[in-house]
């Protein structure tokens, strides 16, 4: 992605956040000592390679804090397919909780914590075409809670 393109879409997320009253904080390290609670959606389930700045120093952060993280998709900082980084930061990240989104991505059969699956829509065809593991929902529910065995299966 060009400078340009990134500056856009930068400007376009940031509107979008105000729209929605979000605040921005000046002093992630700050915010993060007076947090409660943290959702780590840092990165999406295709982010790959080294971390870059500011993020070493963010994942870090988070890692060695006492506060509840629900992590969406893939906790920030781990490779959807094999999981936490062997070293540096991320490779002590374990979150509270993780939503995976439509399904579970191959990174957690190495989450260890509660673990939920968000994304009701999609068809028995496109479940059948992909083989996908997807679980019962129950009632109207939009989320269940799932377990994950040893080999990393629901």
């Amino acid at each position: 992605m060009s400078s340009s393109s990134v500056a856009q879409e930068t400007t376009r997320l940031k509107t979008q956040l105000h729209s929605l009253s979000v605040p921005f904080v000046p002093d992630f390290t700050e915010a993060l000592k007076s947090a409660d609670f943290l959702v780590d959606a840092i990165f999406g389930f295709s982010f790959g390679g080294p971390l870059r700045d500011p993020f070493p120093s963010i994942i870090s952060q988070i890692e060695s804090s006492s506060v509840p993280v629900l992590s969406v998709d893939a906790p920030s900082s781990w490779d959807i397919q094999s999981g936490p980084p062997k070293e540096g930061p991320g490779s002590k990240f374990m979150p509270e909780a993780l939503i995976s989104l439509t399904a579970p991505k191959p990174c957690v059969k190495y989450y260890r914590g509660r673990h939920f699956v968000g994304g009701r829509f999609l068809t028995k065809s496109i479940v059948e075409k992909y083989a996908l593991d997807c679980p019962d929902y129950p009632g109207i529910d939009q989320i269940v809670e799932v377990g994950v065995d040893a080999e990393g299966r629901l």
